[in-house]
């Protein structure tokens, strides 16, 4: 019982959970309060809040400047990503990808397999991945067991693909009215049956025999997910073991996507001062193609009938006029196929040595291994076949071929890092990084073409030897060593400085290797006395500056290296001898790395105890050195009678300036419901400074 005269004092206390959260960073991890760089981290709740099969399309509107597209509605095509815009214009735009410290495979990993998602966006951050983080770096980290009982998860869901908005085409009265008044503009209208291209095309319109082609090709497909996950463990011992399975069917009859992915983490303590673990990641992938150009749909003529009446296609909807071609044709896979089949594997064991207290050695090893096999039939009776022979064709011809490509990569990666943490006097915190990386790549290609099939029973399973056969090898390395401290005075001055030195084997020898460094600062402004009054409505307010180089070596393996190819043949002393030339890329020795120099200033800031997040960064970014692909005057002669000679040079000059904002707010947040909201806002400026 409280008395009348009982007085209560009630103290809000901040919530600083979201302060202390740990973002993860290149070689570390930092807590969210003493973050120096441009980084974005999105979690699991959120990542899976999007029901989709490939996991970066839950960052969508969730990251300011991260630009995602997607390339195309057929299934399993994944999108684009762009980072802080375009740099360069030989090399990729697409930023690096880190799963569990290692290369991996975002598009088949599992959204329901990842507990974060981190975007390095500056060059403060980014630096210490040297060339291969020139266009910002996402970190993804897989969930791992716990200790205690065995948890396991099923998570499945079902969607649906269609309902395309389409241009409604014209038919009928529709129909003719246009194509009349087109002749009549043009002077050339004379009957309404010379409209049509030929008397049976007439005779279809007056009988009303109209094909919506748009229709007839599209679907609703379903799309499906199942992920089943068993996690657990003691003190000691951890893991965490997934499989899953995602079907996805596209608008298109005989589009589809299957993947079939597991993904497993092992983490065992040996003693206390020694660990041992390792990270696996695999992957098949099924999929077909439909002979999906929609644009063909639209500009068909909608005349005849798609079916005979036994129910077979009709070669020609019309009878009788060849000008069209059924578009279904390519629905019947013994006729047609185009069919992709991937397979990925990726193992990542470690070995973590904790000498003394804030000393830990790490040393891991990755290897990818990816199998890519393509194949592609188009037989007798394909729709390609009749809109090249002609719709009474018969036999086989050149028009009927099979083709097989297949890539194989072994990619092996070698990286250990030394951290030591230790405090001086409780105010100065030190964390000091030191990093060795060794990359090795190599792939190879083989492709086979044959024509004139005669039998559509083998598809591509029969090919003689006569027909084109390609192959293909390349390889190539590097090295890079990374030095990095971060320094903290009283949790509120932040500094953070690194080094990298990386060496390319596809450059030439003198430019092959080259030095990126980066230096950010950080202040917390909401720590100070002076803002002491702020306390009970502002839980943060940081300012952030950064600086920091990046570079890329934007060319093939060998391409700084002259070669010669084979041209032909000729006889010298009745003797047949070959004939070389050069290869249309002209070595340039001097070639050498592009370089970017990006400064990003950034503010923080979180109120009314963490209900409301602020982050604003601007950003500039210049690059020079950029690679052009320049074609070699034509007095020194000519590749071929249609192509010049050219030389990747570094004469090119590009630059890079926009700002970004992102508020994250969580409006009801309790045991029944929760709300929160994520608004981002970019702009961002590309320019052409020289090329020259």
């Amino acid at each position: 019982t409280i008395g009348k005269n009982t007085q209560i004092t009630i103290k809000m206390e901040p919530d600083t959970q979201a302060l202390e959260e740990v973002v993860v960073i290149g070689y570390g991890a930092v807590k969210k309060r003493d973050l120096t760089g441009a980084v974005s981290s999105v979690k699991n709740e959120d990542i899976t809040l999007t029901p989709a099969t490939n996991p970066m399309q839950a960052l969508q509107g969730r990251v300011a400047g991260l630009d995602i597209t997607q390339a195309s509605g057929q299934p399993g095509e994944g999108p684009k990503l762009q980072l802080r815009g375009t740099r360069s214009f030989t090399a990729s735009g697409d930023p690096m990808f880190i799963i569990d410290g290692m290369p991996g495979d975002y598009s088949t990993l599992n959204p329901n397999d990842i507990e974060s998602i981190e975007v390095l966006k500056d060059a403060s951050s980014t630096a210490v991945y040297g060339a291969a983080g020139a266009n910002g770096v996402i970190i993804i980290t897989t969930k791992s067991g716990k200790a205690g009982k065995i948890n396991i998860n099923l998570n499945a869901y079902v969607g649906f693909n269609g309902w395309a908005t389409v241009p409604e085409m014209r038919s009928g009265d529709s129909y003719i009215n246009v194509l009349r008044e087109a002749n009549q503009i043009a002077g050339t209208y004379s009957t309404d049956e010379a409209l049509f291209s030929s008397p049976e095309a007439y005779k279809a319109h007056l009988n009303g025999q109209y094909i919506d082609w748009a229709d007839e090709l599209l679907q609703t497909g379903v799309t499906q997910n199942y992920s089943l996950s068993v996690s657990g463990g003691t003190e000691k011992t951890k893991a965490y073991f997934s499989l899953n399975f995602s079907d996805e069917q596209g608008q298109f009859t005989g589009d589809d996507y299957k993947v079939y992915s597991t993904n497993m983490r092992i983490d065992h303590e040996i003693k206390k001062w020694l660990s041992v673990g390792v990270n696996m990641q695999g992957s098949y992938v099924y999929r077909n193609k439909a002979y999906s150009r929609f644009i063909n749909s639209l500009v068909s003529v909608p005349l005849g009938t798609v079916y005979n009446e036994d129910g077979s296609i009709n070669v020609t909807p019309v009878p009788g006029d060849g000008n069209t071609i059924n578009l279904l044709l390519n629905q019947d896979k013994s006729v047609y196929r185009d069919n992709n089949q991937n397979f990925k594997l990726f193992l990542n064991p470690y070995i973590e040595i904790r000498p003394f207290k804030g000393m830990t050695i790490q040393s891991r090893l990755n290897a990818s291994l990816g199998y890519d096999k393509k194949n592609y039939f188009q037989g007798i009776g394909s729709y390609q076949y009749y809109a090249s022979d002609g719709p009474n064709a018969s036999g086989t011809s050149a028009s009927v071929y099979a083709q097989i490509d297949q890539n194989r990569s072994y990619n092996y990666k070698w990286e250990n890092i030394f951290t030591y943490n230790f405090n001086i006097k409780k105010d100065h915190e030190f964390t000091v990084t030191a990093v060795t990386s060794w990359n090795h790549n190599q792939t190879d290609k083989s492709w086979q073409k044959q024509d004139n099939i005669k039998n559509n029973s083998y598809l591509w399973h029969n090919m003689d030897g006569t027909g084109i056969v390609y192959s293909n090898y390349t390889m190539s390395k590097g090295l890079g060593l990374v030095g990095r401290i971060n320094y903290s005075y009283l949790g509120k001055y932040l500094f953070s400085a690194s080094v990298r030195q990386d060496g390319s084997s596809r450059l030439a020898k003198g430019n092959k290797w080259s030095t990126f460094p980066a230096v950010s600062l950080g202040w917390r402004i909401s720590d100070e006395k002076f803002m002491q009054g702020t306390s009970n409505w502002m839980n943060n307010l940081k300012l952030r500056l950064g600086y920091g180089v990046t570079g890329a070596a934007s060319i093939d393996p060998y391409s700084s290296v002259a070669t010669v190819e084979l041209d032909g043949y000729y006889s010298l002393g009745g003797q047949k001898t070959n004939s070389y030339k050069f290869s249309e890329n002209v070595a340039n020795a001097d070639l050498t790395w592009e370089r970017s120099h990006n400064w990003n200033i950034g503010l923080d800031a979180s109120f009314f105890n963490n209900r409301i997040d602020l982050s604003a960064d601007y950003y500039i970014t210049n690059t020079d050195g950029v690679i052009w692909k320049q074609n070699l005057p034509v007095v020194n002669g000519a590749y071929n009678a249609s192509k010049l000679y050219y030389m990747s040079k570094n004469i090119a000059k590009t630059q890079n300036h926009g700002l970004e904002l992102t508020l994250n707010t969580r409006n009801i947040v309790n045991k029944e419901f929760t709300w929160t909201s994520a608004l981002t806002f970019t702009l961002n400026n590309e320019k052409v400074k020289s090329l020259i």
